[in-house]
Formats: structure tokens, sequence, C-alpha cells
């Protein structure tokens, strides 16, 4: 397990979601077959240290009459004081977890002043040489049972991939223990069946249902373990009981539902209900009565195993994208096919396969521009466009989308749906689009930067949503990417700013008609385009000299009036002052 975990220098495992995932099968494995308790257990604190690479890991049980949390199973652990531990709730980390229901984590516990320290307790953690300390509370039907920690003979810290592997691996103890005790309890019950024989056929019955319930439980880890999530629960809880199950979120609404569920919430009849730890949500059924409430309750375990294994796998492939997203836009990739340049682009290129990213055919690169606090709602909302392949990802403070060209319309087409995805999540996003002129990494890589310079010049310009590329802006746009929207101001005024005051001031037209004689390149020309006389058009020249200077319409100061009116126009597309 160690090798699949990357441990930097100083901290806790880091591992990776390969072999998170696997340590959820091996011991969703060990509950499916093993009846003992200490075995399951002894198993699952084994794995918990060797993926997190510690140097010890240890499990408490808490004593409510006695006000104390005692370490039940150990693996690491050298000294036999420290393996008896008996420590009272709310003190030290142990008593602090099993107490608090909350992570706690400290780099060096004896000199963390801001624990309740004992001072024998302190005496045996000194022996034994434990130095840092984190540790996940066990929770089993709403009741803080016990602690899951792991401990390290050096000052290290935990890393967050770190906190949710344990708190994933502390989910599972606490299945563990709620299985086992009613294992434990069916046993019991088997026992007094024989010891009654009047009560023969009614322990008969309460052990089917028990037995039932173990069974069921099995089948609810071999749907996480499958891949099935959420909805095989779901199903699985609709199977046991024969009638719809649903899971509504904290507002009420369906957030996932078994297939027979009804869709209209005026049709859904709410006989039981679960609430499922973390606030994830509440599971309710039409069903009724005791057997009904026993399946919710471990329908709820699992709902919320299955939830933070998909949110654990969400994040994993978010990060994988998020570095394949990095490795094909580094410019150290572009250049000549030579040495371990080339090899490191055709393994990139190849990663962007599984995503169903071929870069042997062009691509369409966008770069969209949205609040940090909108991003990951950007991503949700982009997804789908790319649902036959590609790649969504935050990338460099701004969101991502990488397709390739013929899976679906050119790079402008997708941008302008991009957009439309945005406007209806209620994002307001900036989209910039190019597309890579050639195949492979390098190619990719100068979209890329063309759609990000087209986002940021179009930013400049005061526009705050909508879709833009490279023929739109031109070349007068393009040029603002690295600068800001006082850049604009300046260059408008310093060119046309006698002219649009006139404008203004005598409802006149003369920036239009400066437009038009640039363009059309002659004032003949000009006056056919504006529908007014020759005369007309010379004389406001004429004024537009007083204004501009003479030379105004002839080079080199020509390219500079036409610029600033390019830049006017693009700014007035989109208003003229960002929006608020």
């Amino acid at each position: 397990m160690l090798d699949d975990a990357t441990t930097p220098p100083g901290s806790f495992g880091v591992p990776t979601s390969e072999a998170l995932l696997r340590a959820v099968h091996d011991s969703a494995t060990d509950l499916a077959s093993v009846r003992d308790r200490g075995l399951i257990l002894q198993a699952l604190v084994r794995r918990t240290r060797a993926l997190l690479g510690a140097d010890m890991a240890y499990l408490s049980l808490n004593d409510l009459e006695a006000g104390e949390t005692w370490i039940h199973v150990t693996d690491g652990v050298r000294t036999r004081a420290y393996a008896e531990i008996r420590m009272p709730l709310g003190t030290g980390i142990l008593g602090a977890v099993a107490a608090g229901g909350t992570s706690v984590h400290t780099d060096d516990y004896l000199a963390d002043a801001d624990l309740n320290h004992l001072t024998d307790i302190d005496a045996v953690v000194a022996d034994e040489g434990v130095r840092a300390i984190s540790g996940e509370p066990l929770r089993v039907d709403g009741h803080l049972v016990g602690a899951l920690l792991v401990a390290h003979r050096a000052p290290v810290v935990m890393p967050p991939a770190g906190v949710a592997a344990l708190r994933l691996l502390a989910l599972q103890a606490a299945v563990a223990l709620e299985q086992t005790r009613r294992a434990g309890e069916i046993a019991d019950l088997r026992t007094a069946a024989h010891e009654f024989c009047d009560a023969a056929a009614r322990g008969a019955r309460e052990a089917a249902d028990a037995a039932a319930l173990l069974a069921l439980d099995a089948r609810l880890l071999a749907a996480i373990e499958d891949g099935g999530g959420c909805r095989a629960v779901l199903e699985e809880l609709a199977a046991e009981l024969a009638v719809p199950v649903a899971l509504l979120d904290a507002e009420g609404a369906v957030r996932s539902e078994s297939g027979a569920a009804p869709q209209q919430e005026s049709e859904r009849h709410v006989g039981s209900e679960h609430a499922v730890e973390g606030g994830r949500g509440c599971l309710v059924t039409p069903a009724t009565g005791a057997r009904a409430d026993a399946v919710l309750a471990r329908g709820a375990l699992a709902v919320g195993l299955a939830l933070q294994v998909e949110h654990e796998l969400a994040e994993a492939a978010d990060r994988s994208a998020s570095t394949l997203l990095d490795d094909l836009l580094d410019d150290s990739l572009d250049g000549g096919p030579s040495g371990d340049r080339a090899a490191r682009r055709e393994v990139a290129e190849a990663r962007a396969l599984t995503h169903g990213v071929d870069l042997r055919a062009p691509a369409s690169s966008l770069v969209v521009l949205v609040p940090a606090a909108e991003r990951l709602r950007s991503v949700a909302a982009l997804r789908p466009l790319v649902a036959g392949g590609g790649l969504v990802t935050v990338h460099a403070g701004h969101v991502c989308l990488l397709e390739a060209a013929h899976h679906r319309a050119p790079a402008d087409a997708l941008g302008e749906r991009a957009a439309g995805a945005l406007e209806a999540a209620g994002v307001c996003g900036l989209v910039g689009s190019a597309t890579a002129e050639g195949r492979g990494a390098g190619p990719l890589a100068r979209a890329h930067a063309e759609a990000a310079q087209a986002a940021r010049a179009a930013q400049v310009l005061g526009w705050r949503r909508g879709h833009v590329d490279r023929a739109r802006l031109g070349i007068a746009g393009l040029l603002l990417g690295g600068h800001n929207e006082q850049v604009v101001d300046a260059l408008v005024e310093q060119e046309l700013g006698p002219a649009l005051a006139y404008d203004a001031a005598h409802g006149t037209q003369l920036v239009e008609t400066a437009t038009a004689v640039l363009e059309e390149g002659s004032r003949a020309a000009a006056a056919a385009r504006l529908f007014v006389h020759v005369n007309t058009v010379r004389q406001r020249a004429e004024r537009l000299g007083d204004l501009l200077g003479t030379g105004w319409d002839v080079p080199p100061r020509s390219l500079d009036v036409h610029a600033a009116m390019r830049l006017q126009a693009l700014r007035s597309s989109r208003g003229a002052r960002p929006q608020r």
C-alpha cells in the first residue's frame, strides 16, 4: 500500500485515488465475508496505517459510564502502556476526537499548548516517542462511539487528502462496529432460541430478519464496491422494501432516487425516513414499520459511504484532468521531437486519449473568465458540453475546456454554446475560444494562449459575459490582452476625444463619418455608405481636421485613429462600462 502513496517530506502519506479505492474495496470485502469484529478492525487499522504512511494507527471505543475512551485495536504501537491508554473524554487528541465528534490534528503533541494535557498520559506518550497525531471520530446512528487515529514519531503535518482518506476509513470502521454489533445480537438471539423453547418461533423470526438485514448490508457494500454509487444503493433498498426509495437534499429536493420512485413531489407519500450522516440529506420511502426503519438505517450508512466515495473519486478525477492540462500546455513540450521532451509529449497526448481528446486532429480550446467563487459551478455547467470526450477543469486561475474539434462544431460554435450554458446556470462568465491549427500539444498550447488573450482583451474592453474570439476582436482588440481598461480609455481619448465630445454636444456624426472615410478609402465611397452628399462628407472631414489635427485621414496618423475607432466600437458593442 505504501508503494501507491506519495509522501512529501514532513507529512503523512497522500494516498492516490487508486490506493484509496482499493482500501475501500478491501474493507468492504472484509465486512461481507469476515464475522470476527476483532479481525475486521485489526485489518482496517493496519490498512489505515499503511495507506497514510504512519508509524502507528489505533482505534478506541467510548465508555460513557466511566467518561473515558480506551484503545481497543493498535498497529505499530511499541509500549504496553500506550496500547492500554484510557483517556478521559475531552482530554488530549484521543479524548477530544472521541468526545467532540470532529477532526483533530497536532504536529507535535507534547509541545501543543492548545490541548488539554494529563501528566501521566504525557509520560506514556513520551515513552512511546509519539509526536504528530491525527484523528477522526467514529459515529454510529448519530452517536459518537470512539475514534480512529494515526500517529508519527516525528513532527509532521496531515495534508487535506490524508484527512479525507482518514475520514473515509473512519466511516468504514463505524460501519464495521455497527454490523458486528448487530451480528452479535443475532448470535444472542440464536442462543436464546435454543435455551427457551417457548420462544423458539419468535426467536427464529427475529434471527431471520437480522440475517436478512446483514445480507442487505453485504449487497449494499457490494453495490458501492462495483462502482454503482448512490443510485445503486437506492435500487438495492427499493428492491428490499418493494417500494420506491429517494434521497432528498437539505431543502427537500430529490437528489437521487430508485428507478421506480415517483417523479412528482405530489405523488411521493413519505412513510419512513432516516437522515444521512454529515448533513448529506435524508432517505425517504412510503414503507412503514420497524423493518422499514431498520432498512433505512442501514441504507443511510451505505448512502453516506457511497457519497463519500463519489466525492473522493470526483476530486481525484479533477486533479487528474488539471494535471493533464498542465502537461499539455507546458511550453517545454513545444519544439523539435528530441530526447525526453518528445517522450513527455507522447505520454501527455496518450493520456488525453483516455479523456476522449485525440490530439492527432485539431482541437478546440476555451478559456472562461469567471469570479473565483463561481469556478466550480462553471465546471459543472460546462461538463455536459464535452460528454462525448473532452476536458473541463480549473487551470491557472480560470476555467478551461478542451475538446477535439472533429467531435462537434468548430471552436467559435462551441464557445457560443459554452456562453449559453453559463448564462443558463446563472454564472457571469466571459468565454474566449481558439482552434489548434495542427496536431499535438504544441498547437494546443498556442490555441489556449490565443483564447486566453481574446478573453482578457474583451475583459479590458468592458465585457463581462458572452463569447469572443480573434476574428471578432481583430488585431486592435487582441493587442489589449496584457493591459487594462485604463489603457483603452487613454487610447480612445488621445485619438478621438475631441470628436467624441463634439458629437455628444452637437448630436453630429463626425466619428461615424471618420470611420467610413478610413474604411472605404475615399470621401465619395464614404458618402455612398452613409447615404449623404459628398460635400457633406467633405465638410465633416474638415471639421474633423479642426478637432483631431491635419492629416488624421492619411498614414501614419490614420492608422492610430482607425485603431482607436475599432476599440471604441468593440467597447460599445458590450457597453462602455463593465457590469457591476
